[in-house]
């Protein structure tokens, strides 16, 4: 008897230790916080996943894999705290079943359990509600309202803003870009398998019909479609409208609006000598003295795109176009993306980033091309380990008797180093990064200087612009007139990841994504040069 008891008493005590942490065996845990097994999510619609990581000696990261593939990463936005909430963005491609899993790992490379459920995409709310419900336990007088309501809501929608490629924008002839209307579902109708399609004017490039993501009734949508500029210079406008899925069309007109420039070129002013003149008197006609026209200072934005493979990293220049100098450069991408080098190469702009999601992603280049300032342009760095798990702030600063024009950075080995912030600074460019990791990585600031040209070069801001919780957000500085942009950065806060920054018009502009639960903040700031 007393055999038994001592064995029973052994079982319960190996039970209960098993479910303890000792302080010296480190533990990491990992679960999803929003979603249950079976749950159905609607197709080409976006689900974030929150989720709760704990661990004993903090969290580096939280990765998300969609059917074995590692899709997205979160970093903790300072330090590696030992507890983590985070929301990973997945939008499903396909019907059927998915399994999505998170995997945490702690700042000593130690990995949790897989925590996985299993989902069903469906193409539809219908889909949702008759493959999740059986038959016979629907209401009767429920289905009906939920059907008449379906048939009798509204289709509206207006208009908010241009995202992108405002109205009249300057783009080269054949140069492909991106187009972004923000909308606003102003009906009572949800648009589910709804489309968008041309339906006036230069269609340039585009395809058509383009499905729509999931919208409900009360929401903002950003409707994108890719285009490209076409090869005869001039204005050019493409139009659409939103169709339902009975075909009705319905909605504002969305117009693009772009103006296709050549880009500039040096065209040799003839010189013109006086032929003498006989005369039968002495008179002398006097000679006329031509003199050329100064070429006039200009600035252009060209831009290059590429597809960057599942899990593959890219890297491309884009060269400034003859007769012109490079000043500044900048970048626009999908999410999923990091970018790992945006500096200067030769008389270009040269980026280099790794596409970490699932499937291809796209990326742009862009680079910022000063005409006729009768100078040059040369890169200055400064180089120095990353402080593990800490800020470092690096400032590369341009020789006395040049202008900064705008700047850059590096990361070696792909570390996961945030940029939270590129500007000019005195006579120079900083950037600072966050390492949330225990190496100690090089990063490297660079300055672009502008030499040999008359004039100064100076900083304008726009501060205090707010992001929403969950949301995307943009700040946009313009030049003065008679000044011309040549390059622009950012502060952003812990939190926000940066998707765009680049030229726009004769000013520079940011777009920032918000993934937490709190408000954020993102200044602007743009290089104006006066000559």
């Amino acid at each position: 008897m007393f055999a038994r008891k001592f064995w029973l008493l052994a079982i319960i005590i190996l039970v209960i230790l098993a479910g303890c942490h000792f302080p010296d065996q480190p533990w990491v845990l990992v679960e999803i916080t929003n979603l249950e097994e079976g749950q159905h999510v609607l197709l080409n619609e976006e689900v974030l996943i929150s989720a709760k990581a704990r661990s004993s000696q903090g969290i580096a990261r939280v990765e998300l894999y969609i059917n074995g593939e590692l899709t997205a990463t979160q970093l903790p936005p300072r330090g590696n705290p030992r507890d983590l909430i985070v929301e990973l963005p997945f939008t499903p491609l396909t019907e059927g079943s998915v399994v999505v899993s998170l995997l945490a790992v702690d700042r000593k490379g130690t990995v949790s359990d897989p925590f996985s459920i299993t989902l069903n995409v469906v193409r539809s709310i219908e889909d949702i509600e008759i493959s999740s419900t059986p038959m016979p336990t629907f209401s009767p007088e429920e289905l009906a309202q939920t059907q008449t309501a379906q048939a009798n809501c509204t289709n509206s929608a207006s208009f908010v803003t241009h995202v992108t490629i405002p109205e009249n924008t300057q783009i080269s002839t054949n140069v492909n870009f991106t187009k972004i209307w923000r909308v606003n579902n102003n009906g009572s109708c949800d648009w589910i398998g709804y489309q968008l399609v041309h339906s006036g004017s230069d269609r340039m490039g585009a395809v058509s019909p383009k499905a729509l993501p999931v919208v409900k009734a009360g929401s903002n949508a950003d409707i994108i479609i890719e285009m490209t500029a076409p090869s005869q210079p001039g204005t050019h406008t493409s139009i659409w409208r939103i169709q339902a899925g009975d075909g009705t069309l319905f909605g504002p007109e969305l117009i693009a609006t772009i103006n296709v420039i050549d880009l500039p070129t040096h065209t040799l002013v003839p010189t013109n000598t006086p032929t003498p003149t006989p005369s039968p008197t002495p008179t002398t006609i006097p000679t006329q003295t031509h003199t050329p026209t100064p070429l006039q200072i200009s600035v252009q934005q060209i831009s290059a795109q590429i597809s960057i493979p599942a899990n593959s990293t890219e890297t491309k220049t884009i060269t400034c176009p003859a007769g012109s100098i490079v000043v500044s450069g900048g970048f626009s991408h999908q999410s999923g993306i990091q970018v790992w080098q945006s500096k200067k190469d030769g008389n270009g702009w040269h980026i280099t980033a790794t596409n970490s999601d699932s499937p291809a992603k796209e990326l742009t280049i862009t680079a910022t091309c000063l005409f006729n300032s009768k100078g040059t342009s040369s890169a200055v760095s400064e180089e120095k380990p990353a402080l593990p798990n800490d800020n470092t702030i690096i400032t590369a600063s341009c020789p006395s008797g040049t202008q900064v024009t705008g700047g850059g950075w590096s990361v070696e080995n792909n570390i996961p180093v945030k940029v939270f912030i590129s500007a000019k600074s005195g006579s120079g460019w900083q950037i600072s990064v966050y390492n949330p990791t225990d190496s100690s990585p090089k990063i490297t600031a660079f300055a672009i200087c502008l030499t040999g040209a008359s004039g100064s070069t100076s900083q304008y801001d726009k501060k205090e612009n707010k992001v929403p919780a969950n949301s995307t957000a943009s700040a946009q500085m313009d030049c003065p007139a008679g000044s011309y942009v040549t390059g622009g950065g950012f502060i952003i806060d812990p939190g926000l990841t940066l998707f765009h920054t680049a030229q726009e018009g004769n000013g520079w502009i940011n777009f920032v994504s918000n993934p937490t639960g709190e408000e954020k903040r993102l200044d602007t700031y743009t290089i104006c040069y006066q000559p």
